[in-house]
């Protein structure tokens, strides 16, 4: 048999995505520092470099303005662009006057709902946080806003945001993932209009793959604690011993976007 023909050189395009750092100052989770630490040390480590940092929300563990003064200290070894987004245990307000100094942000409304380009992807990042609540939910205004930004889009998109779309089987977290009338609204635009190439999120502290329709739904897993996969109906959360870890996504290997799970060391 002959040698198959040599692939050609493509140029990749990397995204780098971090979740549920959960940085919290008490003396009891000093690990979530550390766990923050080796993933910022791990992404200035990649060559080919990211050309962004995806932040798919609990920046912090109480949101105040201390944690997430410190969660700026720890991700200025970044050289690219970070663009965080706010989780259940994030403050909208103190998030947004830590990362004033990022144009998106600082032009957001109400919810730090934006759009943008991190290589030839386009980034749509939407905010899912219900103050005082554990899950998310988004909102028929905002899928409409999510629809705008995919028709104007030129070229792969990814949608982020920090509920999980997905039910994954676990009974709690599937209880504060995002609204289910959200989960029906998506489905709904992606089968009639636009969609993007990938769906983004945090939230479950464990990685796990699903479909919305024909779109593919990447959950990250926590850069700091994960929780145990208990099936159970009655299964309680409870942190497991699994690593935790990052995610990579890459435009240019495959037509559509293809994404790795990177393994962290346990704090």
């Amino acid at each position: 048999m002959g040698r198959p023909a040599a692939v050609g050189l493509v140029s990749l395009t990397t995204i780098a995505q971090i979740s549920d750092p959960h940085v919290g100052l008490h003396a009891d989770y000093a690990d979530s520092v550390v766990a923050l630490e080796r993933a910022v040390a791990a992404i200035g480590a990649m060559d080919p470099a990211p050309v962004a940092v995806l932040l798919t929300g609990d920046l912090t563990y109480d949101g105040n303005p201390a944690e997430y003064e410190r969660v700026r200290e720890l991700l200025e070894p970044l050289a690219m662009p970070v663009h965080p987004f706010p989780g259940n245990h994030d403050r909208r307000e103190n998030l947004r006057a830590a990362f004033s100094d990022h144009p998106e942000i600082a032009a957001a409304g109400d919810f730090l709902d934006y759009a943008v380009d991190c290589g030839p992807v386009r980034v749509v990042n939407v905010d899912t946080q219900i103050d005082g609540e554990a899950g998310g939910a988004i909102g028929s205004e905002r899928i409409a806003w999510i629809e705008r930004e995919l028709e104007a889009a030129d070229g792969a998109t990814i949608l982020a945001m920090h509920h999980a779309p997905v039910r994954v089987g676990l009974a709690e977290f599937d209880e504060i993932g995002l609204a289910q009338a959200d989960r029906d609204a998506l489905r709904e635009l992606f089968e009639r209009g636009p969609a993007p190439e990938l769906i983004i999120s945090g939230h479950i502290h464990r990685a796990a793959t699903a479909q919305i329709g024909r779109v593919p739904v990447f959950i990250c897993p926590s850069v700091h604690r994960q929780v145990e996969l208990d099936l159970r109906r009655e299964g309680q959360l409870r942190m497991g011993n699994d690593p935790p870890g990052l995610g990579l996504h890459l435009h240019g290997a495959d037509p559509r976007l293809v994404s790795h799970v990177i393994p962290l060391e346990r704090s």
